[in-house]
């Protein structure tokens, strides 16, 4: 449709310049020129090339018709703006040589004497010339804010990804740890055959910590206004993961050693976690009777020391493909720290992790 459009538009203009010519009026032959030469450029964006090839005809046409008509008319510079800006292909770089050996060729024609041809060519290509380098630099930004925008979204789109991960590791921790406890809790009161009201409760109020933690993770995740923003856990709330051991039936103490001193937010976060989830595993996997957790404030950073009873280690930490096992060592390197496994003084496994201070 725009070429028949162009090419209606182009007959109509030569039906008024040759009008013009006709009736021998300047004038009206410039009217009719300019007039076609701007109709073209409405499609400048779309089809720069076709649109300086009309726009370089029409002139030509004119100057035929008109001799005084200048080649050096707005709209060729618009035109070779246009291709310098919008062509995706190399006709641009032949526009500029084309340019260039218009100026070339008017400054031979001055050393031959030719003043009448200078006189037409140097502004024609010194117009061109300086609309295409107008236009290449207008290009270069464009492409340079183009390329900044991408990597601005590139890099939300990171951030979006990490925190969708750490979302991740957050439920795991809490839904796998809540939801162990409440699976050894209905286990033991049934093979005790014993339903009684405190091993309810404690199924109870485990099972909706757990719809609120997941209520406000999803939250975040649709980025609802009103999802709840409480505070995430840290080691203040330690005991809230000893006493479900404890109701499950385990003995499980909390040792803390050193000087207490608080910790910056992120990294007590992590502490907790870590030990939610070495809890986790000896609920789910140690098939223990005994855990101990013991929290060291040592000079050098905080060590955090989960042993149990149960059956041992089956891997290194570093080997696990684990989620819980991986969750931990990466909240452990996030600060430099050390993660570490072995064999337990108790008889079965033991996590020791090692988070240096942060200043």
């Amino acid at each position: 449709m725009d070429g028949l459009v162009v090419a209606l538009n182009l007959l109509l203009g030569i039906g008024a310049m040759t009008a013009s010519y006709l009736r021998t009026s300047v004038v009206e032959t410039y009217l009719a020129v300019g007039l076609v030469q701007a109709l073209f450029l409405w499609w400048r964006r779309s089809h720069p090339v076709i649109v300086l090839l009309l726009v370089v005809i029409t002139d030509v046409i004119g100057a035929v018709l008109n001799p005084s008509h200048e080649f050096a008319s707005p709209a060729l510079a618009f035109a070779v703006y246009a291709v310098s800006v919008y062509d995706r292909t190399a006709v641009r770089m032949w526009v500029a040589g084309v340019s260039i050996a218009v100026i070339a060729a008017a400054v031979a024609s001055v050393f031959l004497g030719d003043f009448a041809i200078s006189r037409s060519l140097i502004p024609a290509g010194a117009t061109s010339l300086v609309a295409w380098v107008i236009g290449d630099y207008i290009r270069s930004r464009r492409q340079f804010f183009s390329e900044l925008v991408a990597r601005h979204k590139q890099a939300r789109d990171q951030a979006a990804e990490q925190e969708r991960l750490r979302i991740a590791r957050e439920l795991h921790d809490v839904v796998a740890h809540n939801v162990s406890v409440i699976a050894i809790q209905a286990g033991a009161a049934r093979v005790a055959g014993n339903s009684s009201k405190e091993a309810l409760q404690s199924i109870e109020t485990t099972a909706r910590d757990t719809l609120a933690e997941l209520n406000r993770l999803l939250g975040v995740l649709r980025k609802e206004s009103d999802a709840p923003r409480s505070p995430q856990p840290g080691l203040d709330q330690i005991e809230s993961l000893i006493k479900p051991a404890r109701e499950a039936g385990l003995e499980a103490t909390l040792k803390i050693g050193g000087e207490k001193r608080p910790l910056p937010a992120a990294q007590d976060l992590s502490a907790y976690r870590i030990v939610q989830e070495a809890i986790t595993n000896v609920l789910k996997h140690a098939q223990a009777t005994r855990v101990e957790v013991k929290l060291d404030y040592e000079p050098d950073g905080l060590a955090l020391t989960i042993s149990d009873n149960g059956s041992g280690a089956r891997e290194a930490v570093g080997a696990s493909t684990g989620h819980g096992l991986i969750g931990m060592r990466e909240r452990v390197e996030l600060f430099g720290g050390e993660l570490g496994t072995s064999s337990s003084s108790l008889g079965g496994f033991t996590v020791r992790a090692t988070l240096p201070w942060k200043t």
